[in-house]
């Protein structure tokens, strides 16, 4: 394990010999990286379903590397942990048709009984 991943290690992760450490759901964001060639070592992924959640890395080009392997079927946003001098990509799920759902949030029903997201997309 490496410096770098062992910041990250608590006893709500589960830490691997290649400085991979995760937090939550890491199928299918693990396997897609490692079959579009991105190392698996020194990461951080909190996954926070099988669709949306965050990829902590060391440098830019690690990140830019992740966003690069996950797109066009994730939607994802590589930006500056400035606290942590870390990147972070966030990723989320696209359907099939493009669209990037809420994926924490599925369906809001408003009091007067009206219907305002299904499925986690806003209904007009």
């Amino acid at each position: 394990m490496s410096a770098w991943s062992d910041r990250w290690a608590c006893r709500w992760t589960t830490t691997h010999a290649n400085g991979v450490v995760v937090h939550g759901a890491a199928e299918p964001v693990l396997s897609v990286l490692d079959v579009r060639g991105v190392a698996l070592r020194d990461l951080f992924l909190i996954g926070f379903n099988r669709n949306c959640g965050s990829i902590i890395v060391p440098s830019k080009e690690r990140a830019g590397e992740i966003k690069a392997a996950l797109e066009p079927a994730y939607k994802v946003t590589v930006s500056c942990m400035h606290r942590d001098a870390c990147w972070q990509a966030e990723f989320d799920r696209r359907e099939l048709d493009g669209a990037v759902p809420s994926w924490l949030v599925r369906d809001v029903t408003l009091a007067d009984g009206s219907t305002a997201m299904r499925d986690g997309r806003w209904i007009r």
